[in-house]
């Protein structure tokens, strides 16, 4: 079940830019790159908005799930937006934007509430490596995949994720030839969940939202950051391991100690679908 008809009505948030469009609706965050001029690249507004609004969401025991996804169907994202590499009086900024880029990364991985991408259209750059911060990831045929950054002369070293999702060949590939990658050739990895019509996509992704919506908070966040702590190890990220598995054991008694948990209990023996409080 999810969160109560009080909390089913669409609320908006205020992101400082026209650019990054959040509603809230039933336990359900959508996050729209709203930069449909320029495919939904990635600006300097968006760049920097993201995270602050993913803080709030985080806050809001009301929100269980975030999907994140572009304006206008032509596009999830395009890259970085190659404009706002300079400021206003022409001087480059790329030093500044690439450690706001950084952090807005960083953000989403870490964000605690399970994140879907839902993918329609072309998925390149930095769209790619915003697609593979989040949890699961959902896309319509049609839509196409690449890194060029080898075409631009910009160096790419966060190999990590788009190993993990497509193997070291494939994705020696993808950056080396720096061609678009049709989905159907990454349907079969780690990169995508699924794959389906472009008619289906919203109904499928919302779907999976609903039934993540549904579930017990506590219980997620554990799993999420138990997920997270797993990427870190194989990626060689070992600092402050230790600390992460002592707060997967505390996610754990958590979830014992729960009043879900109890409710979870009672649900099941009454047959009934459960009332998660995030408690």
């Amino acid at each position: 079940m999810t969160p109560t008809a009080a909390t089913a009505v669409a609320a908006s948030i205020d992101t400082g830019t026209k650019q990054l469009d959040v509603s809230v609706e039933a336990g359900i965050a959508t996050v729209v790159l709203n930069n449909p001029s320029h495919r939904n690249a990635l600006s300097r507004a968006m760049v920097r908005a993201l995270p602050q609004a993913l803080g709030r969401l985080a806050a809001d025991p009301a929100v269980r799930v975030v999907v994140l996804r572009g304006a206008g169907g032509r596009a999830f994202a395009a890259g970085i937006d190659l404009t706002d590499l300079a400021d206003s009086a022409g001087r480059p900024v790329v030093l500044d934007f690439q450690a706001e880029y950084a952090v807005m990364l960083n953000r989403v991985r870490q964000h605690p509430q399970a994140t879907i991408a839902m993918i329609e259209g072309a998925c390149i750059g930095g769209g790619v490596e915003l697609a593979l911060a989040c949890d699961l990831r959902f896309a319509a045929e049609g839509s196409t995949f690449a890194i060029p950054a080898a075409r631009l002369g910009l160096g790419y070293v966060d190999v990590e994720p788009l190993v993990a999702a497509i193997g070291r060949a494939r994705a020696a590939e993808m950056l080396f030839t720096a061609r678009r990658f049709e989905v159907g050739e990454l349907a079969g990895s780690g990169l995508l969940n699924q794959v389906v019509p472009s008619s289906e996509l919203a109904a499928l992704v919302q779907r999976t939202a609903a039934a993540i919506a549904g579930n017990a908070p506590l219980a997620l966040a554990a799993s999420k950051l138990a997920l997270r702590t797993l990427a870190d190890g194989a990626s060689g990220a070992s600092g402050g391991a230790a600390g992460r598995h002592e707060a997967i054991g505390a996610a754990v008694a958590a979830c014992y100690a729960s009043e879900d948990f109890a409710e979870g209990q009672r649900a099941f023996l009454e047959k009934r679908a459960p009332r998660f409080t995030g408690r």
